[in-house]
């Protein structure tokens, strides 16, 4: 096998390990029994210091932390703390699956707003295909009302965390234009991980209440999923087409979905499986109606809403 063939088969591999990481952050969020702000709190703090390893060590990335950087930084990271907030407790309070499949509806919501504001054409077909997705996710959302777990208020939470990442990542494609990747998660994260403190404090979160392997599993949430994950990502970008990563990442809510009912006992019924699928299929034929690079775009961001 040249060694060209082997770069592929292991960034695939390694997009493989990306899709089943972020699809298992969302049972392992659920599963351990600490707030939703606490354990936001720690996915970011457990990743800040290795993430400010990168400018201690690389003099060119410290001279790019400039002025310009940080208003990006406080922009992107006050969206992403947000968005973490809303996340981490809509899994706290509905299921696995409603969560997941309600953030799988992120390129429609691109879709609807990115034309006026990015200037990006939106292709009629894709439109129609959003109008099924929406459909489908009412289909989910209807037949989880009974289920135990389910609650109208953490599917609230998640059509907010829906809207807050939808902010969060187009406020990032227009920042990324002027900073690079790298120097742009330091500090975002840094802002967000600032912000989640305060929120703490202000609203007396017991940031001592993890006990035992509790703390192996948020510190699993902020090193594998959250850190390993994206550099994963990244790396793969590099050695195989990105279209077909965006495509496999369409995987994470499928993931969930069935981690949730291996782990924590929530099942789909009938109506749910149905628009579970509905939604699925409706997702990947928004992406695939778009033209090659965006996409990709859309497809990376949709799995991105489901990534600790």
């Amino acid at each position: 096998m040249s060694s060209s063939a082997e770069l592929q088969r292991r960034a695939l591999i390694a997009v493989g390990i990306v899709v089943v990481a972020w699809g298992c952050s969302n049972v392992m969020i659920k599963a351990v029994p600490v707030g939703g702000l606490v354990a936001s709190f720690y996915r970011l703090w457990f990743s800040i210091p290795l993430l400010w390893l990168v400018p201690l060590l690389r003099p060119r990335v410290r001279r790019r932390l400039d002025r310009r950087w940080l208003y990006g930084s406080l922009v992107g990271g006050g969206l992403f703390a947000l968005h973490q907030v809303l996340f981490f407790s809509a899994l706290k309070q509905t299921t696995v699956a409603n969560v997941a499949l309600i953030g799988a509806l992120q390129p429609a919501l691109v879709l609807l707003v990115s034309g006026r504001w990015l200037g990006e054409r939106v292709a009629p077909r894709a439109i129609g295909w959003s109008t099924v997705a929406l459909a489908g996710t009412v289909l989910v959302v209807a037949g989880a009302a009974g289920v135990p777990g389910w609650s109208p208020r953490g599917d609230l939470l998640a059509v907010g965390n829906l809207v807050s990442f939808t902010a969060y990542f187009l406020a990032s494609k227009r920042i990324r234009r002027r900073a690079a990747a790298t120097d742009y998660l330091i500090g975002m994260t840094t802002v967000a991980g600032l912000i989640m403190l305060a929120i703490c404090l202000a609203t007396g979160q017991q940031l001592g209440s993890p006990q035992g392997w509790q703390w192996a599993v948020l510190l699993t949430l902020a090193l594998l999923p959250g850190t390993l994950g994206h550099f994963l990502l990244n790396w793969a970008h590099a050695h195989t087409s990105a279209f077909v990563v965006s495509i496999l990442l369409l995987g994470v809510p499928v993931v969930a979905c069935a981690g949730a009912a291996l782990w924590l006992d929530e099942y789909l019924n009938a109506p749910q499986l149905v628009g579970a699928a509905i939604v699925l299929v409706a997702v990947a034929a928004v992406v695939l109606s778009q033209p090659r690079r965006q996409a990709e775009a859309l497809a990376e961001s949709a799995a991105a809403t489901d990534a600790p």
